[in-house]
């Protein structure tokens, strides 16, 4: 099926997989290392299968979406809303905030967010360095949420708790979209369907997305049910609990290890943060 090329700038793009739905599901690029062009358009089979159409928003670089297209591309964007009923997010930590940025020009009504940021400035955030270097060049106009705040919009953000920074974030997030849920994966990692993600169950993340009204049940027990087999999660504990809870931090290395993890490995981020 052709695309539709709903904006198209220097840095920003936004491409729609059309329909005859009446729902739209947008997603948002996470950030990837090294990132300096845009990735090549995809659908997904389990949005179209609920009968919805698609928009990826996408980015050049590492920018959060604030960059001299933004503007123009939250006008598109409030166009292309009127065309749907209903508008449901996803979003990928940088696309959480992306999601989050662009929520009151679309209309959207529900979102799955994981690990997002409610901002990278860092007199904002002070409590979080991973972004230093893109934030330094963060427009903090354009990149504020207060001005852009959508309180009806429902939904969940899913977050490892363990990963202090995003549970800041989290928190001030809730302030300005109070309708928006905490879900808590613990040792979930960064962004937290990394778990998901290792055992094939981040399906439930598209599952949910689709719901007029998401449940947190659906990825939570995913997450239970995944945790017993991902190297990942039981290496994110055994690093946790080393200084505090020593005898934790053993079983947690032995089941690690049973699993064929590799000696003492940092656990990866899929998401390139």
């Amino acid at each position: 099926m052709t695309h539709e090329l709903v904006f198209d700038g220097a840095h920003l793009r936004a491409v729609l997989h059309p329909g005859d739905a009446k729902q739209l599901m947008v997603t948002f690029d996470f950030r990837q290392n090294g990132k300096n062009d845009f990735t090549v358009t995809e659908h997904s089979t389990h949005f179209a299968r609920m009968q919805f159409a698609q928009l990826s928003v996408k980015t050049r670089a590492n920018d959060w979406f604030i960059n001299p297209d933004t503007q123009a591309l939250e006008d598109a964007l409030s166009q292309l809303g009127q065309r749907f009923e209903r508008v449901n997010m996803l979003g990928y930590s940088m696309g959480g905030y992306g999601a989050l940025r662009f929520a009151r020009a679309l209309g959207a009504v529900s979102a799955v967010l994981i690990s997002p940021q409610v901002s990278i400035l860092p007199d904002l955030v002070p409590f979080d360095p991973r972004y230093r270097a893109e934030g330094r060049g963060f427009d903090p106009v354009l990149g504020d949420l207060t001005e852009r705040a959508h309180p009806g919009l429902r939904g969940l953000i899913l977050l490892d708790p363990f990963a202090r920074a995003d549970l800041q974030h989290a928190q001030m997030i809730q302030i300005l979209f109070p309708r928006l849920q905490v879900v808590r994966l613990p040792f979930g990692g960064h962004p937290a369907s990394l778990v998901l993600r290792e055992t094939g169950k981040n399906g439930a993340i598209l599952r949910a997305a689709v719901m007029p009204k998401a449940k947190a049940s659906i990825i939570t027990q995913s997450h239970r049910d995944g945790r017993r087999e991902a190297t990942g999660y039981w290496l994110r504990m055994a690093l946790h609990c080393a200084k505090r809870r020593p005898a934790l931090a053993a079983h947690a290395w032995s089941r690690y290890a049973a699993l064929g993890g590799a000696p003492r490995a940092e656990p990866q981020d899929d998401a390139g943060n």
